[in-house]
């Protein structure tokens, strides 16, 4: 048949409108064409077809080497229309590797199918659609034909760019640390976050870490709230309040992954209900609390200290365990519990609402501190307070708090670019001096405590604003506000001890395990025993990481050398005599702290560091210089305890 007769016309003409139709009527965009505008009279020239779409526009040059048939072919030129802008290039050298020849290119509305595969590299969206745009377009390109816009996440296709448009996800040159802006990490918060996103980055913070501190801070107006418009009101309102906030918290900071918290509080009051005071339920709590925050540690785990939900939960692990403890206890016989078990044993029968509260109060749910269920029942009957029947008097006290805790978040925000984690296992800090790199760690265990300190001064002083923090008046009547002190301040900054740091840091934690797993350790018939299952149970409570467990190790080996150190001294009268002069007071004082801090730090470093070969490689870079030291300490002691104490030092202490 001749070029020119009907049945070719007719060929043609259905392949240029199938080509038309597949190129710019998506079900999404309805009738318009690739520009945006009503669609031309006449097809634009060199327009591909369905079959086309196999070959990117990137690489035209790649097409199937196999003879297409004529309705599937590219459209020839039409002696009429406009003319359509020439094919793109090839993208610029080592941004995107074309396809293979005939291999399809995926296309894809909204989101990509899968996050970007590098962390810290920025990305930009490259159309092979029907009206591509020349080369490589970022995300900002203009409105057109093929060009897509949003964040670089790729949120959605620009109108016009049609059903078949062919998307790539390629990274730019010169991208650096850090995902794509607006992203959030997974989807452990709620909503996308870009405005939290670009503050955090501006801040020099991440989005999670600013999140934990509006957190915290979001307990001052709640406990304001609470103060002024629920005290002494029905204490359901109470319970359903702190209820609500703690859930919002855990929303604001997790998305959806706040319901493992609440999964673990519904299954705990379901136990107490079920299995009642029974040694049964102690055990039962105990296993299910731990087994199931040992799981979420096991899927969640990263070589990186990351907020998550699992940070919380711990929290919540040993608030749930300890209800259930001394709910067993109330049901003994006041003659068969200590002073202690009698204040905190649980009388009653709580409801779900009440252990709802108890569990999610805004002021304890993120960080801490940890605290009874007596005493948050007092709480919402309003009996807290240093006035009964008013409002506590602890505005003052809990702006102080507030005002400490904002002095250390200072701190440790000018600190933390010079004084990081990571430098400790760079090639530079490996490099320097073996002085340096003892003061290095010297320096760096005081800055790196200073976020814990920062987030327990915050809390504590919502604890105090609501009135949870009221511990009755000492002995001249001056109501005392530190029931939820996690930290002693002072006593952090100048303490020379080992124990010393120990009792001022983390303390409501510290008498958690000392309460509910120390002293009940009691029947072993050994102390040292005690105190290293009870260490043992901090580090698997803390992570499944080498390095907690190395740590705390190493406390207490510490903890055991620095009482021979001080027991020789106070019983050798040479040592005590040279330690008791004035001026030489001073200087031992600066001895102490070096060394204090020197091992301090030492012992830190596995715990911020986790994993095996990162703690160990600072550990060879200073030659296990604590190990040594200490464990020869601990096998030398006895022998010079023999020497310069005398025998009647040994009988008096004896007797």
């Amino acid at each position: 048949m001749a070029p020119g007769s009907s049945p070719d016309r007719r060929q043609r003409a259905w392949a240029w409108a199938w080509a038309w139709a597949c190129s710019c009527h998506g079900p999404r965009h309805g009738p318009r064409s690739c520009h945006g505008a009503r669609p031309a009279p006449h097809p634009p020239q060199g327009r591909w077809s369905r079959a086309a779409r196999r070959v990117p526009a990137s690489n035209p040059a790649a097409a199937s080497p196999r003879p297409l048939p004529a309705l599937l072919s590219p459209v020839p030129p039409q002696p009429m229309g406009r003319r359509a802008p020439p094919l793109p290039p090839r993208p610029p050298a080592g941004l995107a590797p074309p396809p293979r020849p005939g291999r399809p290119v995926t296309a894809w509305r909204g989101r990509p199918p899968v996050a970007p595969p590098t962390r810290g590299v920025t990305f930009a969206l490259v159309s092979a659609g029907p009206r591509p745009a020349a080369g490589v377009r970022p995300i900002a390109a203009r409105r057109g034909g093929g060009a897509w816009r949003g964040a670089a996440n790729g949120r959605r296709a620009a109108p016009g760019s049609g059903a078949g448009a062919a998307v790539a996800l390629v990274p730019l040159p010169g991208s650096r640390g850090g995902r794509p802006a607006g992203r959030p990490a997974g989807n452990m918060a709620a909503g996308s976050g870009r405005g939290l996103a670009q503050l955090a980055e501006a801040l020099g913070s991440s989005e999670q870490a600013l999140r934990l501190i509006l957190s915290i801070l979001m307990g001052y107006p709640f406990a304001l709230f609470q103060r002024y418009f629920l005290f002494q009101k029905e204490t359901y309102l109470i319970h359903l309040y702190n209820a609500l906030t703690g859930l919002s918290i855990a929303y604001f900071n997790f998305g959806m992954q706040f319901f493992h918290s609440l999964l673990c509080v519904l299954i705990q009051f379901l136990i107490l209900r079920l299995m009642g005071r029974t040694i049964t339920a102690v055990f039962t709590t105990f296993l299910f609390q731990m087994t199931y925050l040992m799981a979420g540690y096991y899927f969640t785990a990263t070589e990186h200290y990351d907020i998550k939900w699992t940070m919380p939960h711990c929290v919540l692990t040993l608030k749930l365990i300890g209800l259930a403890i001394d709910y067993y206890d109330g049901g003994k016989d006041l003659e068969f519990l200590t002073p202690e078990q009698r204040r905190f044993a649980v009388r009653g029968v709580p409801t779900l609402l009440e252990v709802s509260g108890f569990s999610y109060f805004y002021g304890a749910f993120m960080v801490g501190p940890q605290f009874s269920m007596t005493d948050y029942q007092k709480l919402a009957r309003g009996e807290m307070t240093d006035v009964q029947g008013q409002r506590p008097n602890s505005f003052v006290p809990a702006l102080k708090r507030l005002s400490l805790g904002l002095f250390f978040l200072v701190t440790y925000t000018l600190s933390s670019p010079y004084i990081s984690d990571e430098y400790l296992i760079s090639d530079d800090y490996m490099e320097k001096p073996f002085w340096f790199r003892c003061g290095y760690i010297l320096i760096w265990g005081k800055i790196i405590l200073y976020k814990y300190v920062t987030c327990w001064l915050v809390t504590e002083g919502v604890c105090i604003l609501v009135g949870l923090g009221y511990n009755g008046k000492d002995q001249n009547g001056k109501p005392m506000w530190d029931a939820c002190a996690n930290m002693k301040v002072w006593l952090y900054e100048t303490t020379p001890l080992f124990t010393g740091t120990i009792a001022s840091f983390n303390i409501n934690t510290n008498a958690w395990v000392a309460r509910y797993i120390f002293k009940r350790l009691k029947f072993l018939g050994n102390k040292l025993l005690s105190q290293a299952l009870a260490l043992f149970f901090l580090a698997i409570w803390h992570g499944l990481h080498s390095g907690y467990l190395v740590c705390f190790q190493m406390e207490l080996l510490i903890v055991i050398v620095e009482r021979q150190v001080i027991n020789l001294v106070r019983d050798s009268p040479p040592l005590s005599t040279l330690a008791s002069i004035t001026a030489l007071q001073p200087i031992f004082y600066v001895l102490q702290q070096a060394n204090h801090w020197m091992f301090m730090g030492y012992s830190l470093v596995p715990f911020c560091l986790f994993t095996w070969d990162k703690w160990m490689k600072v550990y060879r870079s200073i030659y296990f210089l604590g190990h040594v030291l200490f464990f020869t300490l601990l096998l030398v002691l006895p022998y010079i305890r023999k020497l310069i104490v005398p025998r009647k030092e040994k009988l008096k202490k004896a007797e």
